[in-house]
């Protein structure tokens, strides 16, 4: 099991530009069902890094659905048993563009 998750400064912008989206859109219960859904994702990758689609740009990169529109990409280090979280994309709001 891979012990430590870090996420970048683009993946924790774009985490919270979905919540809010969420927050605004659907509600505090949308907002709970998809930080449950990335909660219970990041586990599952933390004991099964490479389960997901690689991608082909980057070595040990991988995309994975958090729910029907909202896509996580995620780098892997074995030798640093880290899993890097890079982005979040929700596919909902065409607006969401990091600043």
């Amino acid at each position: 099991m891979v012990k430590e998750v870090v996420w970048t400064p683009l993946a924790v912008e774009t985490f919270d530009h979905i919540v809010d989206y969420l927050s605004i859109k659907f509600g505090e219960t949308a907002v709970k069902h998809f930080v449950q859904s990335v909660e219970a994702k990041i586990k599952l990758i933390q004991s099964r890094p490479r389960m997901f689609r690689p991608t082909h740009k980057r070595a040990n990169t991988y995309i994975t659905i958090i729910r029907k529109r909202t896509t996580l990409t995620y780098r892997y280090k074995p030798s640093r048993n880290q899993i890097q979280l890079i982005v979040f994309w929700g596919m909902q709001n065409p607006a969401n563009k990091p600043n």
